[in-house]
């Protein structure tokens, strides 16, 4: 007999691959008629994330969205890369490390999911503060807004799938990917591993990479964005201008993500603000003494 998780797996296996198929049948059926694949992708993509935000409305969780982050970008690219048959090494390469991405995003999903039930921490913040509203709220906020910032950070990808051919050049971006990833990775792990040895929620993490940075995970995340980038733009330096995506990414952490964190942080853990005034936000660099800040 299946458990709660296996259960919430499978029908959210079932959610993504009719938002797939109903993805793939609008971008069929518009394509004829825009002539113009960027926007066509990106009509699809938005009639998708509703399907899915509409599904939660069903299951009554906003969390059926979450998967939705770090899938988007490689089923996109993987089904171009079918439409235009530019399989070459570079398309291949850069469809391996977008693999890495959605495989270690979507695994960590994964193993933190338990049920339908599971909501996020921010989307009950969120459904406290708007009330009535929150439905329009999730819709807008939870769901459309990330799909459209990974849109346009994914440009470069979709733009690559197209007409990108193997250069060396691309190898600097395909670092910068594998590079974010790992930092990913890493970050994640530490954090399982002082959350399992913890004593108090209250305690903040002082091991590893969060040692010097307060958001690793989310530096991995930003640096994934300006690799994909860099991936078109440097062999192809006329593109230049859709580094705009990546910008855009990081500017939601910036403004929205890792503020948004800090301040609910701050309610559980007295000791944030001496962190913050030690710990670098993003960059890994070496902690200061709290005398000098002050």
């Amino acid at each position: 007999m299946m458990n709660k998780k296996s259960t919430g797996l499978i029908v959210l296996a079932l959610i993504y691959a009719f938002a797939i198929i109903l993805g793939v049948l609008f971008f069929a059926a518009l394509s004829p008629l825009l002539n113009n694949d960027l926007l066509t992708i990106l009509i699809a993509d938005v009639i998708s994330t509703v399907f899915v935000w509409a599904t939660g409305l069903v299951f009554k969780t906003a969390s059926v969205y979450d998967p939705y982050w770090s899938v988007q970008s490689f089923i996109i690219y993987l089904l171009l890369l079918i439409k235009y048959h530019n399989w070459n090494v570079g398309t291949i390469l850069v469809l391996s490390v977008i693999f890495l991405y959605t495989l270690r995003l979507t695994g960590n999903f994964i193993i933190g999911f338990d049920s339908l039930k599971y909501v996020d921490w921010r989307y009950k913040m969120l459904k406290e503060k708007s009330g009535k509203a929150y439905q329009l709220v999730n819709l807008l906020g939870i769901c459309l807004f990330p799909t459209l910032v990974v849109y346009s950070a994914s440009v470069p990808l979709f733009i690559y799938a197209q007409i990108g051919t193997f250069s060396y050049l691309n190898i600097i971006g395909l670092v910068i990917v594998l590079g974010g990833v790992l930092l990913e990775l890493i970050s994640d792990l530490q954090m399982k591993k002082f959350i399992k040895t913890r004593t108090d929620r209250s305690q903040i993490i002082n091991i590893g990479l969060w040692n010097y940075s307060r958001h690793p995970n989310y530096l991995g995340e930003i640096l994934i964005w300006f690799g994909v980038g860099a991936i078109l733009i440097i062999p192809y330096p006329q593109y230049w201008f859709y580094f705009v995506g990546a910008i855009i990414n990081l500017l939601m952490f910036l403004i929205i993500s890792i503020p948004m964190e800090e301040k609910h942080m701050r309610e559980y853990k007295p000791g944030l603000d001496d962190y913050k005034k030690q710990t670098s936000m993003l960059f890994i660099l070496p902690r200061k003494k709290v005398e000098e800040q002050e």
